[in-house]
């Protein structure tokens, strides 16, 4: 792999990037919008008392976590790769001496790089305009980091092997958007996936939704035992490797079939 042409690439996508800053932290509060609100929901519901064992302050702590995390993982490029197969790009990108990964990641890291200050001073201004209280340990803080960038490698190459779909059918957008929405129901964002209930609480456990946002947050509030942190990071890293696995397969299948109809 051409690691310094992978450097360089990510160097030219952040400065085309900062140059359209203002859209991309259009986006970004754009994506800020639906956490906050569910946040608002469960402030409320908890009032003064809480809901199983959530108090007000503990879900706003938790809806500011989720919004740095959802800003760190949010995969921005799985919904270009698509459309630059499409349109021929992809093929420019094939005769580059590097992957075509690369482009993705390139998008991925500028776009984070871009946005974040703008995600950042959101939710300083939330949790000072609320008055939050928040403490947590130096234990934790390395145990997020572990799982977030687990949560980080495989929210991305989950969407990214979707988007590589489009080697093989136009139909790629529905199943990027039915992903999104699985995400959006399991992965702690309409309620912390410790509070689901039954059925519901065992599948948000299984799939790998739960390991892309809510994981990393609970593990950061100190919601989890040891012992459940260790099962979510193995959790991750099964999830990670069968992802990978699914890619390559995808990969050597989709760029045959490409490359037969003249792409």
């Amino acid at each position: 792999m051409n690691l310094r042409g992978g450097m360089a690439l990510i160097r030219k996508t952040f400065l085309s990037y900062t140059a359209s800053r203002g859209f991309f932290w259009t986006l970004a509060f754009g994506w800020l919008m639906m956490p906050l609100i569910n946040m608002f929901v469960w402030v409320i519901a908890a009032g003064e008392g809480s809901v199983m064992g959530f108090t007000g302050n503990d879900f706003v702590v938790y809806y500011m976590a989720l919004i740095l995390v959802n800003q760190l993982t949010y995969p921005v490029s799985h919904w270009t790769v698509g459309d630059n197969i499409f349109n021929g790009t992809f093929s420019y990108w094939l005769l580059r001496p590097m992957p075509p990964i690369y482009e993705a990641i390139a998008a991925d890291i500028a776009a984070k790089v871009v946005c974040m200050p703008f995600t950042i001073v959101f939710i300083l201004g939330i949790v000072m305009v609320l008055g939050v209280s928040f403490s947590t340990t130096a234990v934790n803080i390395i145990l997020f980091a572990i799982c977030l960038l687990l949560a980080q490698l495989l929210r991305f190459m989950v969407a990214y092997s979707i988007s590589l779909v489009a080697l093989y059918t136009s139909k790629v957008n529905s199943l990027l958007g039915i992903n999104d929405t699985l995400l959006f129901l399991f992965s702690g964002q309409v309620i912390p996936t410790m509070l689901m209930p039954g059925i519901i609480g065992t599948i948000s456990g299984i799939l790998p939704y739960r390991y892309m946002l809510g994981f990393p947050v609970e593990v950061l509030l100190g919601k989890l035992s040891m012992g459940q942190i260790t099962w979510g990071i193995v959790f991750q890293l099964i999830w990670l490797f069968i992802i990978i696995g699914l890619n390559r397969v995808i990969w050597k299948k989709g760029i045959k079939h490409y490359s037969s109809v003249g792409g």
